[in-house]
């Protein structure tokens, strides 16, 4: 589950009372930058990011194999809807290979996460 900024109430019944741990998000959220790779290691077509992105839309689904964050911290989504296996890409991640998440070729949709209202 992904919580940004504000108050949450509930965290669903699924979440109700389950919840062990939790990883704060300290990146600075403005200007979001995300260089998605076709393959693995860097490879191949490239495309930078800066705003939630549909891949679904264009004839990028179901491609990315890799990453490089150069700002910001972004969701990324198996499906167009943000359903789906989920994965924080934080700022500074190099991922050269998505088999190590279990997500290559999976990528559908991604969003930088919101920033407070500090920009």
């Amino acid at each position: 589950l992904v919580f940004e900024e504000g108050e949450h109430n509930f965290v669903g019944k699924d979440m109700n009372n389950k919840t062990s741990s939790l990883q704060v998000i300290t990146e600075n959220l403005c200007s979001p930058q995300i260089t998605l790779y076709e393959h693995i290691g860097f490879q191949g077509r490239s495309r930078i990011i800066r705003e939630a992105t549909n891949l679904a839309a264009r004839h990028d689904n179901d491609i990315v194999s890799s990453h490089k964050v150069q700002r910001g911290a972004w969701l990324l989504c198996e499906h167009r809807d943000g359903s789906g296996m989920q994965y924080i890409a934080r700022e500074h991640e190099h991922l050269p290979n998505y088999k190590a998440i279990d997500f290559n070729d999976k990528l559908s949709f991604l969003r930088p996460l919101r920033p407070g209202q500090g920009c």
